[in-house]
């Protein structure tokens, strides 16, 4: 029985909750108070937010792993391999599921606009986000990636398995991971792709993993929005991504996903093996 589930650590889900607003509020203040300084040095908006995200989470993780007595390197590594074992085991089948990935996505995205409508402006809008230059890609292609596992999983998922069951601790990461994005759209997108990591997480106690799929998801949207540009829809369909993707993507996907239910220790039905 695992009666060490229902010990109180910091942070709680609600905790968690309240974690995620104040570093919010904190990164918008460093960004307001560097905006100065590095529009004089010739930065874009997006640099600076580079910087102000690193300055921001960097406090907060400071505070974070001092309440917990943990170190950077103890919130990455695994307990079953180190760092550079899991990500040779990793890389190839996170690369592989990837597309997959992002077509069950895509498919989301399409279910929520239709019950909620995206506005042209709004459309452009994400668009220039993740392609308005290389700070830009940067930020969502090696900061987000890096900063956000360390949060979501290293502190609160890591957390949460200590104090509730592991599917209602991933659901609880999932859900608050989803809830920093601050709108529909990507909630939907970082609650499926929260769940996935979180799941990763459980079997590996490595962030290794979860960076990987992450970097890659983002960087997959990334080369998506600069191959279709603002209007998705009129370059590659109504589903976001070009017809032929799909079976690519089942192609590759299907092994991928064999070797990553292998790595996690999942029995595969008989039906899927060769």
């Amino acid at each position: 029985m695992n009666s060490n589930r229902r010990t109180y650590c910091f942070p709680n889900f609600v905790e968690a909750l309240f974690i995620v607003i104040a570093l919010f509020f904190l990164e918008y203040l460093t960004g307001a108070l560097i905006a100065g300084l590095g529009t004089a040095a010739g930065l874009k908006k997006m640099a600076i937010a580079d910087i102000a995200r690193v300055l921001a989470y960097g406090v907060g993780f400071a505070v974070l792993l001092d309440q917990n007595g943990l170190t950077y390197r103890g919130l990455v590594e695994g307990d079953r391999f180190s760092w550079r074992s899991t990500l040779g085991l990793f890389l190839l089948p996170v690369l592989l599921i990837t597309p997959g990935l992002l077509v069950v996505e895509n498919l989301l995205q399409w279910v929520t606009v239709q019950w909620f409508p995206l506005s042209d402006a709004r459309r452009e809008a994400g668009y220039y986000f993740i392609t308005d230059g290389l700070s830009s890609v940067f930020l969502v292609c090696v900061i987000a990636p890096v900063v956000e596992e360390l949060l979501f999983r290293g502190i609160f998922l890591r957390s949460f398995l200590r104090q509730y069951s592991s599917s209602r601790a991933i659901v609880y990461s999932a859900l608050i991971f989803g809830l920093a994005h601050m709108n529909v759209y990507q909630f939907v997108v970082a609650f499926v792709v929260g769940l996935l990591i979180g799941w990763m997480y459980e079997r590996t106690r490595s962030l290794i993993p979860g960076m990987l799929l992450h970097a890659f998801y983002n960087t997959a949207v990334t080369l998506t929005a600069l191959r279709c540009g603002p209007d998705v829809r009129a370059v590659c369909g109504e589903w976001g991504m070009p017809f032929m993707w799909y079976p690519t993507a089942l192609a590759i996907g299907v092994p991928g996903a064999w070797l990553l239910f292998r790595l996690l220790g999942i029995k595969v039905p008989t039906s899927l093996r060769s």
